[in-house]
């Protein structure tokens, strides 16, 4: 997306919907909501419209707000909570999750976001760093907390139920009030919590909003009618979430964005191609946004050339870039929709980039165009900005980035340049606006979606007994993105692949086991700095695989 657009230049022109104006260093959109509350009370509007479909249950957006005023009302007489306090989302993805949401936000809390795939320890780490008050979880997540020795008062998401309906009046926020903490990591794999205001919030939904409404232009002026006409003989559109609401994507470019336009969500107890291929048929899901892995496990499914998929128009990938082979599949199965992909990271609260059908295909091998409310400076390794076509470290600005590192001042300071952000990613430009990342300079693989810290794995794997050394690394897999290889070399002869996995499987979540083990019989190179070649392993790998 760029500003090259005629009809993205007209939307954010003066007097426009999406008016642009400069604050300071960043550009605000010149009519948005103070808070995420403008946005709810907007979107209370859609009255009796269905908003969740989760399993048998269905919530209409009123029923929806009078459980959330329920929760919020008792959360401030009963429990007491005030502005600007930590209540943590410990919990899978649910109907409920999104009522938490929006009553700790309606009382001016802040919504601290926790993994629910964490272990325990992992769990309460992320509590006490963010001074939570108060953890809101179900019956899965409280018993994990609870072995891990977790204090912090609880509050079981499933006496909702028994809750009177209340009447609450939100409380009165500004736009650098915080909204959420969610928990981020750098290269040495300790989790960060993220300080998301509104304001970075509400321009997170409004980038959205602004990209939905470009796209209906475009289809307006093909079909020669006037925007509110097209809206008015389209479906309520429906999104298959499938992203962890504890992610920036989940929360923010799905569940939010749907709030505040009055679309559908349809909710999954857990991930499988089968029964995904069967909600998109019944409840005629219009868009879904994924990670590589899943679009091959429902291409490949064996109910998939018997299902009704036609009401999939928009089909996005997120995490990790889509390989040219599944783009391929998609094109060939789903002729009609739209695919899309960008760039992203919780730090600024969601895109930096995206592009979606023509702009998509034109370059594949991009990141998507950069969208027009964020500045990209491809920077050298002496802190300056580099011209078009050049490789260097990804540095960001906009009203999207977050205000810091909670508690981490030293960590704040150094991932900022005045109001730059420092992505620690390694891209380029080109003539048009496109971004292609080329490395990580922070150490990370994803697969399947996930972040798993090489660091992390390492730091874990090294305290086994036999263990010297440990490196750990991604390879390209067609299925899950990247893949995660661990490398070791041992004191003892007699330690085995198994021994590992074993060990692994006791000390990590099951997304961050390896899928290969290699035990090395000799010591691992390593630098004048006394660090192990790590590159030079994965390249004997590497070669190992083809011959």
């Amino acid at each position: 997306m760029s500003l090259a657009d005629p009809i993205l230049s007209r939307l954010m022109t003066k007097g426009a919907p999406f008016e642009v104006v400069e604050d300071g260093a960043v550009r605000i959109f010149q009519n948005a909501p103070k808070s995420l509350v403008e946005f709810f009370e907007t979107a209370r509007e859609f009255g009796s419209l269905e908003f969740i479909k989760q399993g048998g249950e269905r919530l209409s957006y009123d029923a929806f707000f009078q459980k959330a005023d329920n929760l919020a009302c008792y959360l401030r007489e009963t429990v007491q909570i005030t502005k600007g306090q930590s209540v943590a989302i410990c919990m899978k993805n649910s109907a409920e999750w999104m009522i938490a949401f929006v009553a700790i936000i309606s009382l001016g809390g802040v919504a601290v976001l926790i993994n629910s795939r964490a272990s325990g320890a992992a769990m309460l780490q992320a509590l006490i760093d963010s001074d939570t008050v108060l953890v809101i979880a179900d019956s899965a997540r409280i018993e994990r907390l609870a072995m891990a020795g977790a204090d912090v008062p609880v509050f079981d998401m499933t006496g909702i139920r028994d809750l009177p309906n209340a009447v609450f009046k939100a409380v009165e926020l500004e736009p650098q009030d915080r909204a959420m903490m969610l928990f981020t990591s750098g290269t040495t794999g300790v989790a960060k919590a993220a300080i998301i205001s509104h304001r970075a919030l509400v321009t997170g939904v409004m980038n959205t909003q602004l990209a939905m409404a470009a796209v209906f232009t475009k289809m307006a002026q093909a079909y020669g009618i006037d925007v509110q006409t097209l809206k008015s003989q389209m479906p309520q559109s429906c999104s298959l979430l499938v992203f962890p609401l504890f992610h920036i994507s989940g929360c923010s470019a799905i569940f939010l964005t749907t709030l505040s336009s009055g679309g559908r969500l349809v909710l999954m107890e857990r991930w499988d191609a089968g029964t995904a291929l069967e909600l998109i048929e019944t409840e005629k899901v219009s868009s879904i946004g994924g990670v590589p892995a899943m679009y091959w496990d429902m291409l490949h499914d064996e109910s998939f050339p018997d299902r009704d998929l036609s009401s999939l128009m928009s089909i996005s990938c997120g995490g990790q870039a889509f390989p040219q082979n599944l783009i391929n599949e998609i094109r060939d199965k789903f002729p009609r929709a739209f695919i899309g992909a960008g760039y992203g990271m919780t730090e600024n609260t969601g895109a930096v980039s995206q592009a979606n059908g023509e702009a998509f295909l034109a370059k594949t091998d991009a990141s998507g165009q950069i969208l027009p409310m964020v500045d990209v400076q491809i920077t050298s390794s002496e802190g300056k900005a580099l011209p078009v076509g050049q490789t260097g470290e990804i540095w960001i600005k906009g009203a999207t980035l977050m205000d810091g590192y909670y508690g981490r001042e030293a960590d704040t300071r150094a991932a900022f340049n005045g109001a730059w952000y420092k992505t620690g990613d390694i891209g380029r430009i080109d003539n048009e606006g496109y971004i292609y990342i080329v490395d990580r300079k922070t150490d990370m693989v994803i697969s399947g979606g996930e972040n798993i810290y090489c660091a992390e794995i390492e730091q874990v794997l090294s305290r086994h007994e036999d263990i010297q050394q440990v490196v750990s690394f991604g390879v390209e897999d067609d299925r899950l993105g990247e893949r995660l290889v661990v490398c070791v070399h041992a004191h003892s002869k007699t330690l085995t692949k198994q021994d590992i996995n074993d060990f692994a499987k006791q000390h990590l979540a099951d997304y961050k086991q390896p899928s290969d083990v290699i035990i090395a019989s000799q010591p691992f190179e390593i630098n004048a700095m006394g660090k192990i070649e790590k590159h030079k392993i994965r390249d004997i790998y590497l070669k190992g695989l083809k011959t």
